[in-house]
């Protein structure tokens, strides 16, 4: 049996010589090439470490080696020898101009760290035997890197977009504006600018990231146009529509009046803007209607007026014509403006409509008043008799109320009213300062148409003789006795609101014609009332007044500084309280009892005072 031990080789000695010879040959062969090797191996291992943390030799980056440096001296020079990357510029063109934005400005430059990441990197991947081997490849071949060229993509993307926002034009709108005569006018639209930057950008990448860039970098910047949202055209259309909408509209009452609603007031009310499909238009805001022919109403509406008659020497020579009444429907007025709005807005032109209005008839008819003309007569008449003076303003406030009634109609079934008939008191028409009760005593100045109830009174007597159905009455406050006993009628209206009237009621089938007169002789004033119709038949008769609970007056002096002495002046009559009941029977033609009235009237007790004038203290 043969044993080996590493250090020998057991041979066949059975083997030929030859064979023999060449065997052992081989064996030396290998253990020296493995001896070389193990030296070999040591030396490269030596040569690895030498380089540990430097940049192995034969490495280049470009034309630069790099050949044993540590990193920061490979920075180092990596920087000095590829500074030019860093210098140059990029040049932006548009229509407007040039901007120039250096290299340095965008970071431009040598990508010195990931440069000198790569050279270190060379040699050194695998285990320890392939580093060894690497090392010596790159001793005896060398190794070249690409250079690198680095930026910052913000600060190009910001140069790139202040030069974008250089050249962007915001586009105008066309608009419709109110001139300066009030008139509507068209504000030209003008196009936009805005610039495309893709294809720029994709530029000024490629030349700014190839290492052989030239130092001047031109890239043009390409612009669109950018539309307006309202164009010139759309404009003109809603210019067109809203002079078409702000038309000035005529309301078409009666051929001599006319009303309108003007195109001022219209053009105010029209605004311009985008639409919901996105358009320009303009529109008409017609919530303001209801109250401009509220408004309009006032001036529209009118009562109907009844026909008269015009009489002479006791008898009616004519009649004046009858007028119909009207009153505004507002709502219905404001839809048929909005329908004519609606048909103005889709092209038509349309100057006008006629109002919805509701006619009002009169209570008597021209023709009602001629069928009762030829049968028309005086049927009562009352007269007053006054002393004129300062208590009833000269005579004017009496005699100007009679005046305005005078012609007054009250139709079959109509009730006249006092105050309704007068209207208003004012100085403009004429009334002045008179007499009134006030707190029991009479102010001979005490307020404006004082003495009125004079006309009241008058008038009240000849309706009450007439037979007609009376209404509100009420007495003096204490009695005059210008007036029949406990047939008075006072009207006033006191300043807290408080209204006292004087009514009664049309009856019969047939009008009533109210004349009004009156007249001075020398200090006396006279007013009369007198009550034309179709005479009736009816007869009217009055009890004697029952006359009650009578209160006997007392009279007084008072002197007074105040006048010079001897001097007297009547302030207040003394007057007799009293209660005072009359009633009225009105039968008809036959004999039947139509209206059986009493008149209850309660007269207050007056102190008279008379002021004597004296010498002062």
């Amino acid at each position: 049996m043969t044993t080996t031990t590493p250090d020998t080789i057991a041979l066949d000695t059975t083997l030929p010589r030859g064979r023999r010879t060449r065997l052992r040959f081989a064996v030396a062969f290998l253990a020296g090439l493995i001896a070389t090797l193990a030296l070999g191996a040591g030396a490269l291992y030596a040569f690895d470490q030498q380089y540990a943390g430097r940049i192995l030799p034969g490495v280049r980056i470009g034309s630069v080696d790099l050949s044993g440096l540590e990193p920061v001296s490979a920075a180092d020079r990596l920087r000095a020898e590829y500074a030019y990357l860093g210098e140059g510029e990029l040049v932006l063109s548009g229509p407007d101009g040039t901007t120039t934005v250096s290299y340095a400005a965008i970071g431009r430059g040598p990508d010195v760290e990931a440069m000198v990441v790569e050279a270190m990197a060379i040699g050194r991947d695998g285990g320890p035997v392939e580093r060894v081997i690497a090392d010596a490849r790159t001793a005896i071949r060398g190794a070249t890197v690409e250079p690198r060229v680095t930026f910052d993509p913000d600060a190009l993307a910001a140069e790139l977009g202040a030069f974008a926002e250089s050249l962007a034009i915001e586009p105008r709108d066309a608009a419709v504006i109110v001139a300066e005569d009030e008139t509507f006018k068209v504000t030209y639209a003008a196009n936009g600018r805005q610039a495309i930057l893709e294809a720029p950008l994709d530029e000024a990448l490629a030349a700014i990231t190839a290492l052989d860039a030239p130092a001047r970098v031109e890239v043009t910047v390409p612009t669109d146009v950018v539309p307006p949202t309202v164009t010139t055209d759309e404009a003109r259309a809603a210019l067109t529509t809203a002079n078409r909408l702000s038309a000035r509209i005529s309301l078409e009452l009666d051929e001599d009046e006319q009303r309108a609603i003007s195109a001022a007031r219209l053009r105010g009310w029209v605004t311009f803007g985008p639409t919901a499909d996105g358009s320009y238009a303009a529109t008409l805001d017609t919530a303001k209607l209801p109250d401009l022919f509220t408004y309009y109403a006032k001036e529209i509406d009118r009562a109907p007026v009844n026909a008269s008659y015009t009489a002479s020497g006791g008898r009616i020579t004519g009649v004046t014509k009858s007028r119909n009444g009207r009153t505004l429907d507002v709502d219905a007025t404001v839809a048929r403006v909005r329908a004519l709005l609606d048909q103005r807005l889709a092209g038509a032109s349309i100057a006008g409509l006629a109002p919805a209005l509701e006619v009002i008839e009169p209570a008597l008819t021209t023709a009602e008043a001629e069928a009762a003309r030829p049968k028309m007569r005086k049927i009562s008449t009352w007269t007053t008799y006054f002393p004129v003076g300062e208590k009833n303003g000269q005579g004017a406030n009496i005699w100007i109320p009679a005046r305005i009634i005078d012609g007054y109609v009250v139709a079959p079934g109509a009730t006249f009213d006092f105050w309704d008939a007068v209207g208003p008191v004012t100085r403009d028409k004429g009334y002045k300062d008179g007499g009134a009760i006030i707190n029991g005593k009479t102010e001979p100045q005490g307020a404006l148409a004082g003495g009125i109830c004079s006309c009241s009174t008058t008038l009240f007597n000849a309706a009450l003789r007439a037979g007609y159905d009376m209404g509100a009455r009420r007495n003096h406050f204490y009695y005059i006795d210008r007036y029949p006993l406990g047939l008075d009628a006072t009207v006033f209206i006191s300043a807290s609101g408080s209204r006292q009237t004087m009514s009664f009621t049309n009856d019969t089938d047939y009008p009533i014609l109210i004349r009004g007169s009156g007249w001075r002789n020398g200090g006396d004033g006279y007013v009369r009332f007198e009550l034309y119709s179709v005479p009736s038949g009816r007869t009217v008769s009055f009890s004697k007044p029952i006359v009650e609970n009578v209160r006997l007056a007392t009279d007084t002096v008072q002197y007074t500084s105040s006048l010079a002495p001897g001097v007297a002046q009547r302030v207040e009559y003394p007057v007799d309280g009293k209660q005072v009941t009359v009633t009225r029977t009105v039968r008809d033609k036959n004999g039947s009892v139509i209206h059986r009235d009493t008149y209850f009237s309660n007269y207050a007790r007056i102190t008279g005072l008379t002021l004597i004038g004296k010498a002062a203290d």
